[in-house]
Formats: structure tokens, sequence, C-alpha cells
């Protein structure tokens, strides 16, 4: 860098920076995924205190905290657009259970800093186009771990990507990568979303229905698609 502060980690990682973006916590709640019928999708939805004013989407973490159903299939759509995102939107999917789906999940959103610190005293990191980057009023998220080897397990019409990382239960799954209408990696897929529970159990998978044709006729180039998955204790992140 030419000016400015940098901040490194044990590992080397830079972690604050007036040169690059910091992502930060935002806003922590809960919400509820129901369905009228059994045989069709639900639904839970979160309009956000304040609205995210970053061009970026923010990143939306979830864990689930009870329902009566053993598993838990999802995708994301995000609420506004570029400047004003204004929450977020579960859909979800079951199969094998009479019940209504019922279940009570906990959200966490994080953001790229992007507001003065409300503190009388601290400090303010801008770019070079001015802009704040960071402020020693925000909490940066520390991720945990990611998933990003995915043993692939192939289908008629769905290949599910295990990644068979143990998911703790107050780790939080970030979800808002899937979204119905992501063409998922090349253009032969359809749909694409997340399995974080099954069976009882907390897990992290990938669901893709694709369509028939030469997917991945020119391989993945060395790509690896990541998914963090972060612990926000509340002591240290809360509203």
């Amino acid at each position: 860098m030419v000016y400015g502060l940098s901040v490194v980690n044990n590992y080397g990682a830079v972690v604050i920076s007036s040169e690059y973006k910091v992502m930060v916590f935002s806003e922590r709640g809960t919400f509820r995924i129901i369905s009228q019928y059994t045989d069709t999708e639900g639904y839970g939805a979160v309009a956000f205190i304040r609205p995210v004013l970053t061009q970026e989407p923010p990143q939306v973490f979830v864990r689930h905290v009870s329902g009566v159903h053993p598993s838990l299939g999802i995708y994301t759509t995000m609420l506004g657009g570029p400047g004003n995102w204004t929450g977020f939107r579960v859909t979800s999917a079951v199969r094998g259970n009479p019940n209504l789906q019922n279940y009570s999940m906990e959200y966490v959103s994080c953001k790229y800093a992007d507001q003065p610190s409300p503190q009388l005293y601290g400090m303010e990191i801008r770019d070079s186009s001015g802009k704040i980057v960071f402020t020693s009023s925000d909490r940066v998220v520390r991720y945990s771990k990611f998933a990003k080897n995915w043993r692939r397990v192939q289908g008629n019409y769905v290949d599910a990507y295990h990644s068979d990382l143990p998911i703790d239960a107050d780790d939080f799954i970030c979800i808002s990568a899937f979204d119905r209408g992501v063409s998922w990696f090349t253009n032969y897929a359809k749909y694409a979303g997340l399995t974080i529970l099954e069976g009882g159990i907390q897990v992290l998978k990938m669901n893709c229905q694709f369509q028939q044709g030469d997917w991945y006729y020119q391989g993945v180039n060395g790509s690896c698609f990541g998914i963090p998955v972060c612990k926000f204790p509340s002591s240290r992140y809360y509203n």
C-alpha cells in the first residue's frame, strides 16, 4: 500500500486496511419459516432494522434453532437493491413429513463498513476516494471455517455436493449466495439451493437441478466455490 493503515493478524492476513473493504456485523434477529400446506414450499422473511446502503448486497448467515421437521432445504432472495438492501426472503422445501413447516431460525446480516462511527471518540479509516472503510465501533466478522471441497453425488435430475464440514450448534451458515434465479456456474444448470438440516443434524450441502447437456465441457479452470461458516457470540455481536 502507498499510504494509510494496514492491520495484519498472526497468520499474515490483512484484517483492517484503508485500501480494502472490511466485512462487519450489521444486525441479528430471529424469524420463522412456515408453510400453509404440507406439500408446498415454506416461506420466511426478514425486514432489516436499518437498510444496508452499500452497493454490494449484505451477507446473510442463518442458524437452525428448532422445528418439527428433521430436514430443511432453502434458497434465498435478497430484497431491495444496490444502495438500499431492505431484507431477505427464504423459500424452503421438505419431504416425507405430514406436518406443516414451522422452523425457528436465527440470522445475522453483515455488510461492508460504510457508516461513520456513532461514538464521540475513536477512529475512522477512509479510502483514497474519501469513503469510509472501517471505524473503531465496527465489529469485524471473524470467519470460523469455509466449505471449499465438495463431494459430488450424481442424481438423475439433481446433483448433490456434500461439504462434509462439521456444523456446530452455534454455527451460522452463509445463505445469501443461493438465489433461485442464479444460473449456477454454467448455463446448463437451472436452480440451486442449500440443505442445512438433514436427519435432525445440521449439515452443509448444495443441491443443483440441471438440464441435460454438455455441462462443464470446458472444465472448472481451477475455480473453487466457498461458503463461509461463522460463530456470532451475542456478547460481541448484538444490536
